[in-house]
């Protein structure tokens, strides 16, 4: 009896070092000084490995200094000694996302919301975990959630809009963007936001928002005095508003502020240039295109109001780097062509698609020349009664070139016999017709209209030898 009544304070004593480490190491984490509990932690024995609280807050400590595997090894630790704890399993779905396992991270999150779905960290963290993944529509769901419980939240309203963006739905992400900046009008990032999507969507004849992003910029502004990217944002808006006076005024505020950026220069000069100071636009219009030599629109500019004040000569180099500036890679100026052809041919302006459809094919060279182009000419005509005849000349000629050039193909597969089956059935048509209107020759007329006559002759020659292949 005597022993256990000497064994008590012993016992008491070690209890109250323990604590008083904890609460040392708790205050070291509150004032961020994560370095001495790592130092201290180096003198522990493996038994301490059992204690749930020390493992926690060397994980913490860890995490501090950014050193996640080894702060995932001891939140790994702490789980297993309780795995009940919602926020241990939190603990270890953040830290793995930040090391990259995010299946992982996606697992904890989801089991997490399995016992409390409810969950407000859970919810948002995966609702940001889907969106790193590029899964918007995830994410929408999680934020979503969070959203009919809190519908005035900045944060969510924001990450909501952000999803809308990314997927191609900015007239939805405005909708977004607005509601979180008035929830949070003192917010100058968001307020920001919203200017550039206004200014983005902004159509004088549709959608008029120049006149709301000024709205919302002085709004900005007025908790926010002197903001750069906020004194930015409204002078953009009055450029967009052609109030190029004012436009003028605020970037030339900004330069005199020291505001050096290649978007003040550019457009304080645009500004002067169209408020017709031209003399007051060369300046920072030469600053800027010598930040980016290869812009286009600064370069015209330029050489305009050099022309319109005191050196014309440079003038002229500047319109002729211009021009040779905006020549177009091949590649870009080949899809540019394709799309505006789809884009006439949806339009119903079909002649105009094809002759596009048609110098594509002449612009290749003579070896690569690719037969899908062709094709696309000659689906666009169809054969029948009540077909028009300058459509019928089209579709003869198409049909007769495409046929020729489908010959030189080496393809032998089946879908290839039926696409040669099918051109020989066109011109078994116009064949047909010959003999019923008793004459040995028919006109065609090209995509870039070029007339000619296909005689008897070489149409039967043809479908000869399309039979053959």
């Amino acid at each position: 009896m005597n022993k256990r009544l000497h064994l008590f304070p012993l016992f008491a004593f070690c209890c109250f070092a323990l604590s008083a480490q904890q609460a040392e190491w708790r205050e070291y984490i509150e004032n961020k000084q994560f370095e001495k509990i790592i130092s201290a932690a180096g003198h522990l024995q493996p038994a301490d490995s059992a204690d749930f609280s020390k493992m926690y807050l060397i994980g913490q400590a860890y995490e501090g200094l950014l050193k996640y595997k080894d702060a995932y090894n001891c939140y790994r630790q702490c789980y297993l000694l309780d795995s009940t704890r919602i926020d241990m399993l939190n603990t270890l779905a953040r830290i793995t996302a930040a090391l990259g396992r995010v299946n992982e991270a996606e697992r904890y999150y989801q089991i997490v919301l399995e016992s409390d779905s409810d969950n407000f960290y859970a919810n948002y963290q995966l609702g940001r975990l889907y969106v790193s993944l590029d899964r918007y529509e995830q994410g929408l769901y999680y934020y979503g959630l969070l959203l009919e419980k809190d519908s005035t939240n900045s944060i969510i309203l924001r990450a909501i809009g952000d999803c809308f963006k990314s997927l191609g739905f900015l007239e939805s992400a405005l909708d977004y963007y607005r509601d979180a900046f008035y929830a949070n009008i003192e917010n100058a990032s968001l307020a920001s936001l919203l200017i550039n999507t206004l200014l983005i969507l902004n159509n004088p004849l549709e959608n008029n928002y120049s006149s709301e992003a000024l709205v919302v910029s002085d709004t900005a502004l007025f908790y926010n005095p002197g903001h750069k990217t906020l004194r930015q944002n409204k002078a953009m808006t009055y450029y967009v508003k052609n109030e190029f006076v004012k436009s003028d005024s605020m970037y030339t505020s900004l330069l005199e502020d020291k505001d050096s950026s290649y978007v003040t220069l550019k457009y304080c000069g645009c500004a002067r240039y169209y408020a017709r100071k031209w003399f007051d636009a060369i300046e920072p219009l030469e600053i800027a295109f010598d930040i980016d030599p290869t812009a286009v629109d600064v370069c015209i500019l330029l050489g305009s109001a050099l022309g319109k004040t005191y050196d014309p000569e440079q003038a002229f180099q500047l319109f002729n780097k211009a021009e040779y500036l905006m020549e177009p890679d091949l590649f870009w100026s080949g899809k540019l062509m394709q799309y505006r052809a789809e884009t006439y041919l949806r339009t119903g302006e079909r002649n105009k698609g094809v002759a596009l459809y048609y110098q594509l094919w002449q612009n290749e060279d003579k070896l690569e020349r690719q037969l899908p182009w062709l094709q696309l000419i000659q689906r666009s005509y169809s054969l029948n009664n009540n077909t028009l005849d300058e459509d019928r000349q089209r579709c003869l000629f198409i049909t007769y070139l495409y046929a020729t050039e489908a010959l030189k193909s080496p393809k032998s597969s089946e879908d290839w016999s039926r696409e040669l089956s099918y051109l020989h059935s066109i011109l078994k048509k116009f064949e047909e017709e010959m003999f019923f209107r008793s004459v040995t020759s028919l006109p065609m007329t090209s995509p870039d209209n070029k007339t000619n006559t296909l005689s008897i002759e070489k149409l039967k020659e043809l479908m000869g030898k399309l039979s053959e292949k």
